[in-house]
C-alpha cells in the first residue's frame, strides 16, 4: 500500500502545464502528479551532500544510457562516478594544456626578448 500523501495547491504556467502533459506516460508517469512527484525526487536526490558543494545535471542520448548500464552491470560503476571521473580528467588535461602552453608562451617571449633587447658587449 503507498505510503499516505498530502494534497498541496500549485501555482503554475499554461507552458509549465504543457511541459507536464507531454511527461505523463514516460517513465512509468500515469498523470501530471507522477512527473512532480519524480521531479521533486530527482531534485532532492540531485541536491549536493556538503555545504559548498554543487550538483550539475547532463543529458545524455540513447547510446550514452545504453553503454552507462552495461558499464554499471560489467563493473559496478554509476553513471555519477563515471561523470565524476570524466570531469576531474577533463580538468587535470586543461591544466596540464594550459601548463605547457604558458611555458611554449614563456620560451617564445625569451626568444623574443633575445632578440629584440641590446646586450652589454655592443655597448662601448
Amino acid at each position: 500500500m503507498a505510503a499516505p500523501s498530502n494534497l498541496i495547491s500549485l501555482r503554475i504556467t499554461e507552458d509549465e502545464i504543457a511541459m507536464l502533459d507531454a511527461r505523463v506516460g514516460l517513465d512509468g508517469a500515469r498523470n501530471r502528479s507522477d512527473v512532480i512527484r519524480m521531479a521533486i525526487q530527482q531534485f532532492l536526490k540531485g541536491q549536493p551532500l556538503l555545504p559548498g558543494m554543487d550538483s550539475i545535471r547532463i543529458p545524455i542520448g540513447h547510446g550514452d544510457k545504453m553503454l552507462l548500464g552495461q558499464l554499471y552491470e560489467l563493473q559496478g560503476t554509476t553513471p555519477e562516478t563515471a561523470a565524476q571521473e570524466g570531469l576531474s580528467l577533463y580538468i587535470e588535461r586543461s591544466i596540464k594544456s594550459r601548463s605547457e602552453m604558458t611555458k611554449q608562451l614563456d620560451e617564445l617571449l625569451a626568444v623574443a626578448k633575445d632578440s629584440t633587447i641590446r646586450r652589454e658587449e655592443y655597448h662601448e
